[in-house]
C-alpha cells in the first residue's frame, strides 16, 4: 500500500487533499504554461497524480491567484490585477467599449443570458455567443456579440430566435454553436455566430432536458448531459454518412444515443458514496430506449412496467467540456491500456460532483465534491477550461447573498476566481477569449440579465 493510500486511512479525504494542494502549491516551481495552441507545453502535475488509480490532470496559471477585492462599479469580486467591466446589459444596446455610454447597433441584448463559447475572426478579434434561457415558450435563442482584436465592441445580432429555454450548449470544432433547450422535449440547435441568422434543430441528438455538449471530432462523438434529477450521461455516434470526409464535420441528422454505465452503477444505479467514485472505474455504453421520444418520459413508462432503465444515474448534468491533453502529457492510467489524449469533464449540480471521462480508456473519475472546498459549491453549474487546462466552474446559488467562479483543482480543491455580490442571481455561461486573456460570463439575474468582461493580468499568461 502507498504511503499516500495509507495516509488516508487516517485523515479525512477533505484534509488530505487540502494538504497535498498547499504543499504542492508551496513547493513546486511554476504553475502549467502553456503557450495556446502550441505543440509542446511544460507542465506541473499534481502530487496526487501520481496515485495509480487517479488521472493525470495538469493544473494551470489560474490556480496561483490570490485574494478578491471589490469592483464597486459591477459589484464583483477579482483577484489583484484583473480588471472587469460590463459589455452588455439585457434590454439595451450592447455597451461601447469604455462602458460609460450606450452604442447605436439597433438590437438589444437577450434576456437571462446563459451559456456561451467564444470564436475566433480571421481579422483579429473574436464572438462572444450567449443563450438566452427564458422559459417562455419562443422567447429564449441566442445572441452574438463581436469584438475587434482591441476587445472594442463592433457588432451584435441574433442567431436564434424562438426557441424555449435555451440553457447551455457547445462549440463544435468546425467553429458553430449548439444551443440546447432544457425542456422535457428539449432540442439542440446549430447555430452560425459569425452572422445574424436563425439556428437549424438537430432532433437525432435526443429529446430530453438538455443542458450543454462537447465534441470529439478524432472520434465522430458528440458527448451530453441532461439537467434531470434522475437524467444521464449521454453520447451520440455519427453514422458514417452523417460525416464529411473532406472535412470532418458532423451533420447532426444520423447517428445512435447511448448511455453511460459505470461499473458497479449499470442500469438506473447511483454512486451515493463519493468514495466508490473517487478512483477510475470503467464505464460502457448503451443504446437508449426509444431515442425519438422524450426520454424523461420513456424512462418513467419503463419503471411503471418493471424493465431496465439503461445507463447509471446521474444528479442534475450541467457543464461540459472537451480538452485534449497537451502533447507531453503522455500517462497511462494504471487501469487503461493506452495514452490518456482527450478528457471530457461535465458537472452535475444535484451533488455538486465535477467528473472527468478519459476517453481514450473509457475511465471515470469524480474529481470534485464539497467535501473538497469551504464554504460548499450550491450547484455546480456551467464549466469551461481554459488554454492551458484550468478547469473553470460558475456556481448557480439563487438563495445565496453570492456566485462564484471557481478554478477546480482536480483531486485537490478549489479556488475562487470570481465572486458576484448579486443576490438572487447566477452566473452563467463562462468562456475564455481565443488567446485566453479574456473571460466572459454572465450574472444571470442583475436586473433582467448583464455581461461581463473579466481581463487576465500579462503575468498569469503563458509565453
Amino acid at each position: 500500500m502507498s504511503a499516500i493510500v495509507s495516509l488516508e486511512h487516517r485523515l479525512s479525504r477533505r484534509n488530505l487533499l487540502r494538504n497535498a494542494f498547499y504543499l504542492s502549491t508551496a513547493t513546486a516551481a511554476a504553475p502549467l504554461l502553456a503557450a495556446c495552441g502550441g505543440s509542446s507545453r511544460s507542465v506541473s502535475v499534481p502530487e496526487s497524480a501520481s496515485a495509480a488509480s487517479e488521472l493525470f490532470i495538469p493544473h494551470g496559471p489560474l490556480a496561483n491567484v490570490g485574494a478578491l477585492s471589490l469592483d464597486p462599479l459591477t459589484q464583483i469580486r477579482i483577484p489583484a490585477g484583473f480588471t472587469v467591466r460590463a459589455v452588455a446589459s439585457s434590454g439595451l444596446p450592447v455597451i461601447t467599449p469604455g462602458g460609460s455610454s450606450i452604442n447605436t447597433l439597433g438590437f438589444n441584448w437577450h434576456t437571462s443570458p446563459d451559456g456561451g463559447a467564444t470564436y475566433a475572426l480571421d481579422e483579429g478579434g473574436w464572438i462572444y455567443t450567449s443563450n438566452s434561457e427564458v422559459l417562455a415558450p419562443g422567447g429564449g435563442g441566442c445572441s452574438a456579440i463581436k469584438f475587434n482584436a482591441d476587445a472594442e465592441v463592433v457588432d451584435a445580432y441574433p442567431i436564434l430566435t424562438a426557441t424555449t429555454q435555451n440553457c447551455a450548449g457547445g462549440k463544435t470544432p468546425w467553429q458553430t454553436w449548439v444551443s440546447c433547450e432544457e425542456t422535457t422535449a428539449g432540442l439542440c440547435w446549430e447555430c452560425d455566430p459569425f452572422a445574424e441568422s436563425q439556428g437549424i434543430a438537430k432532433p437525432s441528438l435526443g429529446l430530453f432536458a438538455h443542458e450543454a455538449i462537447a465534441v470529439d471530432q478524432e472520434k465522430g462523438i458528440i458527448y451530453l448531459t441532461e439537467d434531470n434529477s434522475s437524467g444521464r450521461f449521454y453520447r451520440w455516434l455519427a453514422d458514417r454518412n452523417d460525416i464529411d470526409p473532406n472535412t470532418g464535420r458532423m451533420a447532426m441528422e444520423t447517428g445512435s444515443l447511448q448511455v453511460m454505465n459505470i461499473a458497479g452503477f449499470e442500469n438506473g444505479g447511483y454512486p451515493e458514496k463519493t468514495e466508490d467514485v473517487r478512483e477510475l472505474r470503467a464505464v460502457t455504453w448503451v443504446d437508449v430506449i426509444r431515442p425519438a421520444e422524450p426520454q424523461s418520459t420513456v424512462r418513467s413508462e419503463l419503471t411503471e412496467a418493471d424493465q431496465t432503465v439503461p445507463g447509471t444515474l446521474f444528479n442534475g448534468g450541467e457543464g461540459l467540456w472537451y480538452y485534449s491533453l497537451p502533447n507531453n502529457v503522455n500517462h497511462i492510467p494504471s487501469a487503461g491500456s493506452v495514452a490518456t489524449r482527450g478528457l471530457v469533464f461535465f458537472t452535475c449540480k444535484g451533488d455538486n460532483r465535477v467528473w472527468a471521462l478519459d476517453v481514450e480508456n473509457q475511465l471515470v473519475e469524480l474529481i470534485f465534491d464539497n467535501e473538497q472546498i469551504e464554504p460548499d459549491f450550491n450547484d455546480v453549474d456551467n464549466l469551461t477550461v481554459s488554454p492551458w487546462g484550468d478547469v473553470v466552474v460558475a456556481e448557480d446559488p439563487p438563495t445565496e447573498p453570492y456566485s462564484r467562479i471557481m478554478v477546480v483543482l482536480p483531486n485537490a480543491t478549489c479556488v475562487v476566481l470570481v465572486q458576484c455580490e448579486h443576490p438572487g442571481s447566477e452566473i452563467c455561461g463562462p468562456a475564455f477569449s481565443p488567446d485566453g486573456r479574456k473571460l466572459y460570463f454572465s450574472s444571470q439575474r442583475r436586473g433582467a440579465g448583464e455581461t461581463y468582461e473579466l481581463t487576465i493580468p500579462e503575468s498569469l499568461i503563458p509565453a
